[in-house]
């Protein structure tokens, strides 16, 4: 009786730690069994994904439900009420250039830029183009970032699984995933404004995603999310990435962010032979890089000795030159076997800015101001403000034979909203003669019950000079 009731206490216990083993096994498998693509997009990403936070002002009348919509306080003061901003954004350098749209930090103060981590820092917008609802902010951190890389538009596919991570309706680090419905879509936003070649999902998005990234299922940014079909569910449109890439060189070449010249525009990543690297879509004539031999096609494949691997890393490097400072460019050119490498050395230079009043004179007979208290006395109105007023038109000239009057006020130039002469001379460097220019007019005068402001478009053919 001995020998067996031994033997069913070592059975017993060798089930037990049997059972036990199995439990262990069994508490660990459906972990890495439940580790989707997705489980592993969001751990490589999550950490790159922003919310931005900031404050916006905005106007009401004291008159509850009526607001008017002056650029400025022709009727008197005006009640200012701050609101929360609210989006998201994710990081495409490590130096801190931060992806997000452009409606997202729109005449936005104190912007924040908070990470999943609790890190949070102050930002400072870089570039933005509301036309294409995209926006690039820069926050000084004391430690390379992580960034998100690039993927492309030209080889996605409808039905395939894409995720949106950002921070909707508050909630921080949000994801949300689905299929790509369609591409190409076009969607006006606003009376006379429209998005178009955008990528439509099925990936849940709210209020707050807007400026976040929407990957593909290797973790590759393809878009930036940017709006949802009011109305319907599941249907929202995020900005393709090779928009954003065309639209970046645009936004951030040297010659539009400061008065220099440089003269060469750069695209997406190319090979060429056994060479990879950034090809040059177009080089101005007489510029610093036409003067130095870079052609259209070239690759380059270095700067300063450092590898690029995207536009971003090219036009930001060039953000940090200086006047007259030496950049070393490394470009491979050819076709086929015959492919070979050049180094060339090139300077940013400086552009002096022209006399914008002087242009206006020049091809359409005109002169302009700033509404100085000076000339708001001259020509009734309350008080100076930041915009341009036109003080006097040349009998017979352009201004005056489109319609023109002194008086009138200048918003905008060819679309790009104007508030001083500094502002008028960058809109103007480009007009030549024979050229349209347009210009948007507020006209304001008496009528029967009191001032009646117009606005309407004017289109100016530049004459002379």
């Amino acid at each position: 009786m001995l020998k067996i009731r031994l033997f069913f206490v070592v059975v017993s216990l060798s089930i037990v730690s049997a059972i036990f083993s199995e439990q262990a096994i069994c508490n660990e498998s459906p972990r890495v069994q439940r580790r989707t693509p997705i489980v592993e997009v969001y751990e490589k990403t999550h950490n790159t994904v922003i919310n931005i936070s900031g404050t916006r002002l905005i106007n009401s009348s004291y008159s509850s439900g009526y607001n008017p919509p002056d650029i400025f306080e022709l009727w008197g003061p005006r009640l200012k009420r701050e609101v929360s901003v609210l989006g998201s954004g994710v990081v495409v350098h490590e130096d801190g250039y931060v992806m997000t749209n452009a409606h997202v930090i729109e005449q936005a103060n104190n912007i924040k830029v908070i990470f999943s981590n609790g890190d949070e820092f102050p930002a400072t917008i870089i570039a933005h183009d509301e036309d294409k609802d995209i926006a690039l902010v820069k926050i000084e951190a004391d430690k390379k970032l992580p960034f998100v890389h690039l993927g492309r538009s030209d080889d996605l596919m409808i039905g395939e699984t894409v995720i949106a991570i950002g921070n909707p309706l508050g909630y921080s680090n949000t994801l949300t995933s689905g299929i790509l419905s369609a591409v190409d879509r076009d969607i006006q936003v606003s009376e006379g404004t429209w998005l178009r070649g955008l990528i439509q999902t099925d990936a849940p998005i709210n209020p707050g995603n807007s400026g976040g990234p929407l990957f593909n299922i290797n973790g590759d940014l393809i878009g930036i999310n940017t709006a949802i079909a009011a109305g319907a569910d599941n249907i929202g449109f995020a900005i393709s990435v090779d928009t954003i890439a065309d639209n970046l060189r645009q936004m951030l070449m040297p010659e539009k962010l400061r008065r220099v010249r440089l003269g060469l525009n750069v695209g997406r990543v190319k090979a060429l032979g056994k060479y990879t690297g950034l090809t040059v879509d177009s080089v101005v004539k007489s510029s610093p890089a036409d003067d130095k031999g870079v052609k259209n096609g070239d690759i380059i494949l270095e700067v300063d000795g450092h590898e690029l691997s995207n536009i971003i890393d090219f036009y930001i490097t060039m953000m940090s030159k200086n006047i007259g400072e030496p950049i070393k460019i490394k470009y491979a050119r050819g076709s086929g076997n015959s492919v070979k490498t050049n180094i060339v050395t090139l300077t940013i230079q400086d552009r002096p800015l022209p006399d914008g009043k002087k242009l206006v004179q020049d091809f359409f007979q005109m002169d302009v101001s700033v509404l100085t208290d000076q000339v708001a006395r001259k020509f009734g109105f309350e008080s100076a403000y930041p915009v341009l007023i036109i003080t006097e038109t040349q009998n017979n000239g352009v201004a005056d034979t489109t319609g023109l009057e002194p008086g009138d006020l200048i918003l905008a130039v060819n679309g790009t909203t104007v508030q001083n002469i500094e502002g008028l001379s960058t809109e103007m460097e480009t007009v030549n003669s024979g050229d349209i220019v347009n210009l948007l007019i507020m006209r304001i005068g008496i009528g029967p019950f009191g001032q009646v402001q117009r606005r309407y478009n004017a289109r100016l053919k530049a004459q002379g000079n």
